[in-house]
């Protein structure tokens, strides 16, 4: 810690801004207040992935960073999800199973350990560059809460269902801890004659996330999802 300098601090700030919204999202949930609480669980998601861009930028990559982050991605998207989509049951009047909040947990702890193990070795390859192994605990927390997003947009109680609720939170706690390789940010690169199109892209999604937060998210959600097939297709050929 002497030797982190305060430039080094300002993107830990943001991890700790992160895990704030985090453990608030919980206390919203406690309160049933489901919109907020959600919506701070995806404030908390794009502040997670600003850290590690501001400390690429500003140069102060530290060990430090990378477990606090971790750390706090164990809270705000390892924990807290899966005891929202838990509390949430509870209030719909559905007996929630509790080892499947445990499971979650375990899952998502497990997947944070690799992934620091594998950020501290050296090696720099183009597979890791480009690809995560599984797939991030924010990423998996936008598919835990994907079912109260289109319950919150589209007022459908097709989700709420005894069994449906009680075992939904297998399938992200699995992929969090699989081998499939999913893309990453920083691996991602376009060509600038594309380049036009992707600004008028994001610009209407900005417009979208303003005008209807909720659609926003269903479908930022499920685009990442659907490019999981295509990106084991590209792992493959890499």
């Amino acid at each position: 810690m002497k030797k982190l300098s305060l430039r080094s601090l300002i993107p830990n700030l943001f991890t700790f801004f992160s895990l704030t919204l985090g453990l608030t999202a919980l206390k919203f949930a406690i309160d049933q207040k489901w919109q907020i609480s959600v919506s701070l669980i995806v404030f908390a998601s794009f502040l997670d992935n600003l850290d590690g861009k501001l400390a690429r930028l500003l140069k102060t990559n530290s060990n430090f960073g990378i477990e606090l982050d971790s750390l706090s991605d164990l809270i705000s998207f390892g924990v807290t999800p899966a005891i929202i989509i838990y509390l949430w049951s509870q209030s719909l009047s559905i007996d929630g199973v509790w080892a499947m909040v445990i499971f979650y947990a375990i899952c998502s702890s497990s997947r944070l350990a690799k992934f620091n193990i594998t950020s501290l070795e050296s090696e720099s390859s183009l597979k890791k560059i480009k690809f995560f192994s599984g797939v991030s605990t924010p990423a998996a927390a936008g598919l835990t809460l994907l079912p109260m997003m289109i319950n919150f947009r589209f007022n459908s109680n097709f989700f709420v269902n005894d069994f449906f609720i009680k075992f939904y939170l297998i399938f992200p706690a699995i992929l969090m801890i699989s081998n499939i390789p999913t893309y990453s940010l920083k691996g991602i690169k376009f060509e600038k004659k594309y380049l036009p199109f992707l600004i008028v892209l994001l610009a209407s999604y900005l417009s979208l996330l303003l005008t209807d937060f909720w659609l926003a998210m269903i479908i930022l959600i499920s685009v990442y999802y659907v490019s999981i097939p295509f990106a084991i297709y590209d792992f493959r050929k890499t």
